[in-house]
């Protein structure tokens, strides 16, 4: 046995003794395997699940048979948060989630093909609070409301009252909204909603107009408002035709554009007309679920 060979068998006895029995090789396995398991235990630190949008209820104020005006599920990090509350959208929304499970609603404006389920909505949670069960008070985030409004809405501690402006920023969990002030009838916010580095972008009621234009920047979804077709004999200086939507989609980089508040007919002719501008662009679909 040569001194190299005595030398190995004392190393093997050592680790004999100290409880220590393993090949060499296994030891070189293992090393190898390190950088591996690394990567996917970083991998599997970045992943994160994305925003989901739920569509529970897109006609513009004249509602279909059927449909619902608008109002959006937003979920994100386990958190449900609804964008307005049109007519009939309450009822979608019962299919895909228990009332109690919203988190927060945003108000982007006060027309009630936005708001009217709202109502709905309140009268459910205070029938629940005089059965006894614990109703927690929900936030609400919109524009400054009108003394009607706030009279028939914020009666038994049933909603947490933020008022938003042009350029509010809230944080829900790791999701940043931001509300910024666009062109209607009344005040309006479009919400331009952030998270992990993707933009997911709510035009509400829009024409057209500088606002709107910051909202839908290098937008990742834009849900936009296309309420008629420019194939109409009228012009509403007010809300966006389909043409116009794609527009803006294309000169704010966006990458998927997403029709919605649409009029009850000649739904595949609006669709040319926008995606012949900004050729990533689909009608929304009550109860469709899409990925940012």
């Amino acid at each position: 046995m040569n001194e190299m060979e005595k030398s190995q068998g004392a190393y093997h006895d050592d680790m004999q003794t100290w409880g220590f029995s393993f090949k060499v090789e296994n030891i070189l396995l293992r090393l190898e395997e390190i950088p591996v398991m690394m990567k996917l235990k970083n991998r599997s630190e970045k992943e994160v699940e994305p925003m989901k949008i739920t569509v529970l209820g897109n006609n513009s104020t004249t509602v279909t048979q059927g449909g619902a005006c608008s109002s959006y599920l937003l979920e994100v990090e386990g958190r449900k948060i609804l964008l307005d509350m049109g007519n009939g959208s309450i009822f979608n929304l019962k299919k895909r989630v228990k009332l109690s499970e919203i988190d927060a609603i945003i108000l982007t404006h006060h027309h009630f093909d936005h708001l009217s389920d709202l109502f709905l909505f309140r009268y459910e949670r205070e029938g629940q609070k005089y059965m006894g069960e614990e109703v927690a008070p929900m936030d609400l985030y919109t524009p400054e409301m009108p003394k009607w409004l706030h009279e028939s809405l914020m009666k038994n501690d049933l909603f947490r009252l933020h008022v938003i402006m042009e350029n509010t920023r809230v944080s829900i969990g790791n999701l940043s909204a931001e509300f910024i002030e666009v062109l209607h009838l009344l005040e309006t916010y479009a919400v331009r909603c952030t998270y992990d580095g993707k933009v997911f972008t709510y035009s509400a009621d829009t024409g057209v107009c500088d606002g709107i234009h910051e909202a839908a920047r290098d937008a990742d979804l834009f849900l936009c408002e296309a309420s008629y077709g420019s194939y109409e004999p009228y012009r509403m200086k007010h809300h966006l035709h389909g043409k116009e939507a794609g527009e803006i989609a294309r000169k704010c980089g966006v990458k998927k554009l997403l029709l919605t508040h649409l009029p009850e007919t000649h739904l595949e002719q609006l669709l040319q007309e926008a995606k012949a501008i900004h050729g990533d662009t689909e009608i929304s679909e009550i109860l469709g679920t899409y990925e940012v």
